[in-house]
């Protein structure tokens, strides 16, 4: 009897969750990922309101387990991040899906100038803590992944 192992196999990629303090830095989440019309829509959003020059944004990503939230967060965090290989994966994978999307996370990083330098992300996962615990915790993270360690005397360090 053939058993469906037999015939069928799951990519690796596919095999563990991404974690978004630790995945942050890696290109293996990108390598494969597939853009669906709901990630592209999220990309569009936060790129459409780069672009128009507000002054940012905050957004939050909700949904049963290993529906792909971090993915999708690592996704437009190298989307907006500096220049690199992950921010040319990531802006293939959005123009691949959407020329209009991939022009858009263009023109956010024009008008902000952030091209050399891309933009200021706080990247967090929700632990049990007050939303205003979370929410430091993540400009935090917006400020040592662009400033490295803050002076000694800081209470919050970068990991």
């Amino acid at each position: 009897m053939t058993l469906l192992a037999d015939t069928i196999a799951v990519a690796p990629r596919f095999a563990r969750s991404a974690n978004l303090e630790r995945d942050a830095t890696r290109l293996e989440p990108l390598q494969g990922y597939v853009v669906t019309a709901r990630a592209l829509d999220v990309a569009e959003r936060v790129a459409a309101t780069a672009a128009d020059g507000g002054a940012g944004g905050a957004w939050s990503l909700t949904g049963p387990y290993g529906s792909g939230k971090s993915s999708l967060g690592l996704l437009v965090d190298a989307a907006f991040g500096p220049p690199g290989d992950a921010r040319r994966m990531a802006e293939q994978l959005i123009g691949d899906a959407s020329d209009s999307v991939g022009r858009l996370v263009r023109e956010a990083h024009e008008r902000h100038g952030t091209g050399a330098s891309g933009f200021h992300r706080g990247l967090v996962t929700a632990r049990r803590e007050s939303l205003s615990r979370t929410v430091l915790r993540a400009l935090n993270s917006a400020v040592c992944r662009a400033y490295g360690d803050p002076p000694p005397r800081g209470m919050l360090r970068c990991n």
